[in-house]
């Protein structure tokens, strides 16, 4: 990994569209992605769909019991095989001219098309998507040659080993869309810099000036002391590129910073609880995670306008309070280095004009 820049990323960085292009091939087509949860993928045909950095991707459960994910794209003209989060079906049939597939991803008819004796329906069926599961949570992975899930992620999910996930239920689904870069947003989660100017809620129940940011591989834990009965007390883990675990008491948020363009960012929360009849204090954490971030929506759309505007270029990280920010663009900076993305092979530094001491 290229050494943790002191500087910022440059601005263009930032609403530049061929590098959103980049970091959708080299970061999102490469890094595993939480897709939902296995208690959602029980019956032959449950399927979960999501979308992340224009790759919409559907998780079946085959009727061996094992799960398959594909793009959820046909191969006739790239119409989409099911549409919304979840559902149940006996198989894939295309909702623009109903080609239909096998939950293993064989292409099953190709409605009403005629003779072609270059047509071989073999080599037609969907393309696949790696696929695995941990502790309850899926994942899927657009990259072929990509590591296991245990072992590309095997020092972070050692991080949570003490956590009780297990014991955690599902509760609210919660999606916030904003406009900024995913890049603006996760720079603004990797440190509690910003806390007491722009959260005054959760800035009563934290010690700021004690927040602290653990750095492992490609993966953050962040801690701060709380006074007693805080909402927010707990741990916040965050994976890289875009995923966070935020774990509290009686609940746990998991948070997933998705990119839907150069300038726009959807966040989607997960709440599970404890304990599902707790209607009240599972409110308060719900409550609370969406004031935080609607807060941060704010003060990181002002941010990206300014990034945008032309005067600001890149700006200096705090070795105190933002190392988990450089470590973060380091990461970013080393996925573009390492996967080169078509006509813009070249090194990641000379495409966002970064330099390293």
């Amino acid at each position: 990994m290229p050494e943790s820049p002191a500087a910022t990323l440059p601005a263009r960085a930032y609403h530049d569209a061929a590098t959103y292009e980049r970091e959708r091939q080299a970061v999102f087509g490469r890094q595993w992605q939480f897709v939902g949860f296995r208690a959602a993928l029980r019956a032959t045909g449950d399927y979960v769909q999501t979308t992340f950095a224009g790759w919409s991707i559907v998780v079946v459960v085959h009727p061996d019991g094992t799960l398959r994910a594909f793009h959820n794209v046909c191969r006739h003209r790239a119409g989409p095989l099911v549409v919304g989060d979840a559902g149940r079906c006996q198989s894939f049939v295309c909702r623009y001219h109903g080609w239909s597939y096998d939950l293993d991803g064989a292409l099953r008819s190709a409605r009403e098309f005629g003779a072609d004796a270059d047509f071989d329906p073999s080599a037609f069926g969907l393309w696949p998507v790696a696929v695995d599961e941990w502790r309850g949570l899926v994942f899927v992975n657009l990259d072929s040659d990509t590591p296991p899930l245990a072992e590309d992620l095997g020092a972070f999910f050692a991080a949570c080993d003490d956590l009780p996930l297990e014991r955690f239920t599902f509760g609210e689904h919660v999606e916030h869309d904003v406009d900024a870069n995913w890049k603006t947003y996760a720079d603004n989660y990797m440190e509690g810099y910003h806390i007491p100017l722009v959260h005054p809620g959760l800035h009563r129940e934290v010690d700021a000036k004690r927040y602290r940011v653990d750095v492992g591989d490609r993966f953050c834990i962040h801690s701060v002391p709380t006074r007693d009965g805080a909402v927010n007390a707990g741990r916040w883990l965050w994976r890289y590129p875009n995923l966070a675990l935020n774990v509290y008491p009686r609940g746990m948020n998991i948070e997933r910073i998705v990119p839907t363009g150069p300038r726009s960012t959807r966040v989607v929360y997960d709440y599970c609880f404890l304990d599902p009849d707790e209607t009240e204090a599972n409110r308060e954490i719900v409550t609370m995670g969406n004031q935080v971030l609607a807060e941060d929506r704010i003060i990181c759309e002002q941010v990206q306008c300014n990034l945008e505007a032309g005067i600001y270029e890149a700006g200096r990280l705090s070795p105190r309070h933002e190392n988990g920010v450089a470590a973060f663009q380091g990461w970013v900076l080393d996925s573009l280095a390492r996967h080169p993305v078509g006509p813009l092979e070249v090194s990641s530094e000379e495409t966002l004009g970064i330099s390293h001491p």
